[in-house]
């Protein structure tokens, strides 16, 4: 034999056991005899090739192609391979259903009772295809009846239980008088409530209408706001460009002129203290005048006979003329009003 056979030959069994290899890890053996029937659907969610098909949970085949109908694209064509051996009636029912939330599913074939001969499916028969939702999928209707036949029996004792609670307990029965009384004083309230507000419809109207007028006059003050800030941001420009230090230097030299004033004034405040306590406490006329009431009685008459003296001599200035020259007077001394020396002579 030639080497270029022995390769070809070769090359043919390794392509062959690839192939073999490749279908057998996919679920498919090649070398064993298949029944293969269609299925078709209008569905065929989280279904995939590979897909295992069984029968009250046993596996008997794959999912071996999926393709559209040629005579009705909208409907999905599924093929099915079948372990040799394995009877499905023709009236058989290949329904989809889901393995769960999480995604996946199997196909269930579903039938009733044994086939034999012309009554089983053969090679190319076409089997009727149903796809279950998920709900359907985890539990079926029989399944639904019987929980809820339980969960009303629940039900219903639990409720038997609470209403015969509710009627046996006092406490259950006062706090229900209770919230009737509360109702009943939430429902007068309300009432007191509308009164009220019906009351303060004219009050609550004329507050609105302040309201708006004050609106209206904001509004129309609106434009001397304006003014007024644009005024305070041309102040605060020309602080902005203001010579800052020179003013913190000024203002530092008038705080300390200020001191120095302040100080001034301390010790000036200090000295008039000094000149009271001596006025109040100490010796002279002055104190004396302020602290000696026949003191200064005494001094109020004196000036007042000065200043009658000096009148007189204004008046009268022959008089002393006289006097000093000796000679007697010729006329009564006539005396002035008000003068307390003729007021104690009299």
């Amino acid at each position: 034999m030639r080497k270029e056979v022995k390769i070809a030959i070769f090359s043919i069994i390794t392509v062959a056991m690839a192939i073999w290899g490749y279908k057998f890890l996919k679920g498919f053996n090649i070398l064993s005899k298949k029944l293969v029937v269609y299925a078709t659907y209008q569905r065929v969610d989280g279904l995939r090739i590979s897909t295992p098909i069984l029968i009250n949970g046993l596996q008997v085949g794959l999912v071996s192609d999926i393709f559209q109908n040629g005579d009705d694209p909208n409907n999905i064509t599924v093929e099915l391979h079948l372990d040799n051996g394995t009877k499905v009636p023709k009236s058989a029912v290949a329904t989809i259903v889901s393995d769960g939330p999480m995604g996946g599913s199997h196909i269930d074939l579903v039938f009733t009772g044994n086939c034999t001969g012309p009554d089983c499916a053969k090679d190319g028969d076409y089997l009727k295809g149903f796809t279950k939702g998920l709900l359907a999928s985890m539990v079926t209707p029989d399944e639904v009846r019987l929980y809820m036949d339980q969960l009303n029996g629940g039900i219903k004792d639990m409720l038997d239980t609470l209403s015969d609670r509710l009627k046996n307990s006092e406490e259950i029965n006062q706090s229900v008088v209770d919230v009737r009384v509360t109702l009943s004083n939430l429902r007068n309230t309300t009432d007191r409530l509308d009164k009220v507000m019906a009351n303060s419809a004219g009050s609550v109207e004329r507050s609105i209408k302040n309201i708006e007028t004050i609106t209206s006059t904001l509004k129309e003050s609106n434009q001397q706001i304006k003014n007024i800030l644009a005024n305070a941001e041309a102040v605060s420009n020309d602080l902005k460009d203001a010579n800052v230090t020179q003013l913190v230097g000024e203002t530092k030299v008038t705080m300390q002129k200020l001191q120095t004033t302040l100080a001034s004034s301390d010790k000036a405040i200090s000295d008039l203290s000094a000149l009271l306590q001596s006025l109040k406490s100490g010796d002279g006329a002055i104190p004396m005048l302020l602290n000696d009431k026949e003191f200064a009685s005494n001094l109020e008459t004196t000036i007042k006979n000065m200043d009658f003296l000096l009148r007189d001599l204004r008046l009268h200035p022959e008089r002393y003329r006289r006097v000093l020259s000796k000679k007697k007077m010729e006329y009564e001394y006539e005396p002035l009003e008000d003068d307390p020396a003729f007021k104690n002579k009299n």
